[in-house]
């Protein structure tokens, strides 16, 4: 018998997450589930052209996730799903509540929590309550995207660790393969005789892109380069002032969101990430399958669990700017093809073909088992 498996986010916009969910659905084996995806504004979805056809869509129709609890619930008492999906905090909260109040047949919840949260410094006692609480006591199972996020809600949100399943994100590398080789019709970010350095990533705290274009300023004393930042955040006017501010802001380019940033990675001589935190580091695999070296931050945590130092790409210390800008210019001025070819077989422990098939098992075995 199919398991029915309904997807809840608030949003798909261009995150890591959405991301995810994205490719979960679409590797999901349709002779085994039946997939149904329900979004609280699907307007702001900027990865309709990825899902594929197939899935059964819902639109709440509310700009904000408090809007549309009544109207989740409404949804899943119609759609009778054996299993909820969902992931991102604040959704795994709403959701968690809104299945906890459903009485009969209630369907089984699994919620994926996707960063190390408590690094922020910003989480509150009562997100902190509220998070144990609905993990334990409302979610059949919760998913870890790296060990790191399992040890952050076990030893920072209390949440009992027989209830988490550490799955590492799944990554698209077939779809890659393809978009890498699509021709970048961009002088803006690719100019001649340059030296091209890219980061891909939300324009928030987390990514810390201070730290990078401080770097890229020593860099630019030695070569004639090019950063090109991909992304969207309201950090946006705050780094382009401090590009004017470091003098460098003839030489860094603010793309905005990419919707194929594969071929400018492939392009690209190196790709840096400069996160104080992570959950994983999706886009370090992506940049692996696209061909280009990648240099990440040694943050908590993800990356040191994809990169292992001078073998398949480098780690750095989190807010070493000159460090990083070293380790920049070592990679320009080296040949990467052996750490380019090891990233590559890297990347295939990541595939989403690999990596849906755990989601699969955890879903059958969940179905298969009686609520609590």
């Amino acid at each position: 018998m199919k398991t029915k498996v309904l997807f809840f986010m608030q949003s798909l916009g261009g995150g890591g997450a959405e991301r995810t969910v994205i490719n979960i659905i679409n590797n999901l084996n349709r002779n085994n589930f039946i997939i149904t995806l329900v979004v609280g504004n699907y307007s702001s979805n900027v990865y309709s052209d990825y899902l594929k056809k197939d899935v059964k869509v819902i639109d709440l129709e509310t700009n904000r996730l408090r809007y549309s609890v009544m109207r989740l619930r409404k949804t899943i008492i119609n759609e009778r799903p054996d299993i909820i999906f969902t992931t991102v905090n604040h959704n795994n909260i709403i959701t968690s509540l809104v299945t906890g109040l459903i009485i009969k047949n209630r369907p089984k919840l699994i919620v994926r929590e996707a960063a190390v949260r408590s690094e922020s410094k910003k989480v509150t006692t009562k997100n902190k309550i509220l998070t144990k609480i609905c993990y334990n006591n409302f979610a059949n199972g919760v998913i870890a995207l790296s060990n790191g996020v399992k040890d952050d809600m076990i030893n920072n949100f209390g949440v009992k660790s027989d209830k988490i399943q550490v799955i590492y994100n799944p990554v698209d590398i077939d779809s890659i393969e393809q978009l890498k080789n699509e021709p970048v019709n961009d002088e803006e970010a690719f100019g001649e005789n340059e030296k091209k350095i890219i980061s891909v990533g939300r324009l928030v705290e987390a990514k810390d892109y201070p730290t990078l274009l401080r770097a890229f300023k020593i860099v630019c004393q030695k070569y004639k380069a090019k950063l090109i930042i991909a992304g969207v955040g309201h950090l946006e006017e705050e780094l382009k002032q401090l590009a004017v501010n470091l003098n460098i802001h003839d030489y860094v380019v603010f793309k905005g969101f990419i919707k194929n940033p594969y071929n400018y990675m492939n392009k690209a001589d190196v790709f840096v990430l400069t996160s104080k935190w992570e959950g994983f580091g999706h886009v370090i695999v992506e940049a692996m399958a696209s061909g280009v070296p990648v240099v990440s931050t040694n943050c908590n945590s993800g990356p040191k669990e994809i990169i292992t130092h001078n073998l398949n790409g480098k780690l750095v210390g989190v807010d070493d700017y000159k460090r990083l800008a070293e380790v920049i210019k070592e990679t320009l001025e080296h040949d990467n093809s052996e750490i380019i070819r090891n990233a590559k077989i890297r990347t295939k422990d990541f595939n989403a073909v690999n990596i849906v098939k755990e989601y699969e098992s955890y879903f059958k075995l969940l179905d298969n088992t009686k609520n609590g």
